[in-house]
């Protein structure tokens, strides 16, 4: 079991001793996803991810913070807090990590718009932690040529995690036309309210198109390139 949610405090002594005091903070948010999934779709997706990489490299993780920046789906559902509120929230969740002794700390994004916010963590805590503590950060997305909101690609994710959380009767694609550059469009979609205007429905992509196949080969894939990079964050430090 590596989820620290479920364990002892001397089942997490016995971790931070046989782990290299590797932890990965899942990050996420709650926002709509179309009306076929759930607001947690990135918490889903994301905390996945955590179990499955900290298997892999036996390490331990938090449960997903659920919580996140997500300003640009209003009037849709979305419960979003300040950049500052959110760097301050995660800045100290770390601090209290490396004053516990967990040394390496990976912050695994599952949310676009937490991006920003998650660049910088590591020099706000500079301060407060030993120079032998690593704080380092991973947008799951950057490891994939295409993505999507609710689009093929996240319905295939939760398909493959969970295929009752998915209602593929009322899965929608885009119901405007989306020709922009995605450098403009990577800009736009931080706006407060730009999602929904520039998609129509809240929906990036098809999710029609998605299969629990896809998913799956999705997840494989991505497991492996986390637990790379993880591997590179350590050779590195």
């Amino acid at each position: 079991m590596n989820n620290i949610y479920r364990l002892s405090n001397l089942e997490i002594e016995k971790w931070k001793k046989k782990s290299d005091q590797v932890i990965i903070i899942p990050i996420g948010s709650l926002e709509q996803h179309g009306d076929h999934l759930p607001v947690s779709t990135d918490s889903i997706i994301i905390e996945h991810l955590a179990k499955k990489v900290s298997e892999k490299i036996q390490s331990l993780y938090l449960p997903a913070i659920t919580f996140g920046i997500s300003f640009e789906h209003e009037p849709l559902f979305n419960i979003s807090l300040s950049h500052q509120t959110y760097s301050n929230f995660i800045s100290e969740i770390c601090v209290s990590l490396v004053k516990y002794g967990m040394k390496n700390i990976i912050l695994l994004n599952g949310h676009h718009g937490n991006m920003g916010c998650l660049y910088y963590i590591s020099q706000n805590v500079s301060d407060k932690i030993h120079s032998n503590a690593k704080i380092n950060f991973i947008n799951y997305w950057n490891l994939m040529k295409d993505f999507d909101h609710a689009g093929e690609i996240e319905t295939s994710l939760v398909l493959a995690i969970n295929t009752k959380l998915v209602k593929m009767k009322m899965a929608r694609a885009n119901t405007k036309e989306i020709a922009g550059s995605r450098i403009a469009y990577t800009s736009l979609t931080t706006r407060t309210g730009s999602f929904p205007r520039i998609t129509g429905n809240g929906v990036w992509g098809d999710p029609t198109k998605a299969s629990i196949i896809k998913g799956r080969s999705l997840l494989e894939n991505l497991t492996q390139k986390i637990v790379e990079i993880v591997k590179e964050f350590k050779n590195f430090n």
